[in-house]
């Protein structure tokens, strides 16, 4: 069964909440998950680059006995995986040459997914920016990002990723990052494929999601954004009415 992915399929442009276990405890999760569902949101992406005092999947565990939001896992190791969810991120960072990546994380993880049994999302992820700054998730990987102003090497990693049969592309800035990922970068990928387009980090503002709709997003990823203050019904309602207009 692949009932996440096929309703991403089907699924109109809207923002895509991302939940860092670590900067968001169970008790301010349920009021601020109950703002997200208010407002329309359908899924809830939660994991990280690097997790330094949560247990993932007791956190997963804790939560979704509480709120019925669908979880889905994009983690940042095979150190975060939980059954505790309805689907995962099977990533493939197609934007670095670390070979642990590119193929050793996935096979230590493929084993523990099928003895899993759910949904499994085959995922090209791509890191896109300009350093410095250095963000987390480039120093983790060891990886540098596609620079931003080279959307047909986005446009080449995306086709590379589908045409190795993969599914959903993450355009990722990094969590924190000064600026969003550029519209220009989405565009290029959305003119090769149809298939569902995550775009992620430096989204600050309603105005920056909705260009990014514009482009041909799927998913416009809110994390640090809503962690700094958390999200009121109101707040996310303005993210889903740009995504239409």
């Amino acid at each position: 069964m692949s009932e996440v992915l096929s309703a991403w399929k089907e699924t109109a442009p809207q923002p895509l909440w991302l939940i860092d276990p670590d900067k968001l405890s169970p008790d301010q999760y349920y009021a601020a998950a109950e703002a997200y569902l208010e407002a329309g949101g359908r899924w809830a992406l939660v994991g990280g680059s690097f997790l330094a005092k949560a247990d993932l999947h007791l956190w997963c565990e804790t939560v979704r006995s509480q709120v019925p939001l669908p979880l889905v896992l994009f983690p940042g190791s095979v150190n975060q995986l939980s059954t505790a969810v309805d689907a995962v991120l099977f990533l493939f960072l197609a934007s670095g040459r670390n070979p642990q990546y590119l193929i050793g994380s996935q096979v230590e993880a493929a084993p523990l997914l099928r003895r899993w049994g759910g949904e499994v999302i085959p995922t090209t992820y791509i890191l896109i920016g300009d350093v410095p700054p250095l963000r987390t998730v480039h120093y983790i990987t060891q990886t540098w990002p596609i620079p931003s102003d080279k959307p047909e090497l986005v446009q080449a990693t995306a086709l590379a990723g589908l045409y190795l049969g993969q599914q959903v592309i993450y355009l990722d800035g990094g969590s924190g990052a000064p600026r969003p990922c550029p519209p220009e970068a989405v565009s290029a990928v959305r003119a090769i494929s149809t298939c569902p387009i995550l775009v992620g980090g430096g989204i600050q503002s309603p105005e920056a999601a909705e260009a990014l709709f514009h482009a041909g997003a799927t998913f416009v990823v809110i994390g640090t954004a809503a962690e700094k203050t958390l999200f009121s019904r109101r707040t996310w309602e303005e993210y889903f009415l740009l995504c239409t207009r």
